[in-house]
């Protein structure tokens, strides 16, 4: 038995066509505009982060009468962009871990 599962956000940030955002020059609303909502938004003292996760499960297994085995692999492609207190992009970082983008 083979099982596939998506969660999350599209993962806009892996889009060949995406606008390069610059650290000290794009905004949350320039980031807002180009991916979407995140999945997380975190309140920091002077920073805000947004938090986006993309998640992709694979799973294959194979029961037996006698034995079982399963095999499972997760996969997590994240966006996390750091705002200062006017909005303005301070770093971001995108994951080594890739899925294919996604049509969600």
């Amino acid at each position: 038995m083979n099982k596939q599962g998506d969660m999350g956000v599209r993962n806009a940030w892996r889009a060949p066509s995406l606008p390069a955002f610059e650290k000290g020059r794009s905004t949350q609303s320039d980031v807002l505009r180009a991916l979407g909502p995140p999945s997380q938004v975190i309140g920091l003292q002077d920073q805000t982060l947004f938090y986006y996760l993309r998640e992709q499960n694979r799973s294959k297994a194979m029961f037996l009468l006698i034995y079982n085995q399963t095999r499972q692999e997760i996969t997590y492609d994240r966006a996390i962009f750091f705002f200062n207190k006017d909005a303005v992009l301070t770093e971001f970082s995108l994951s080594n871990e890739a899925i294919p983008l996604s049509a969600k």
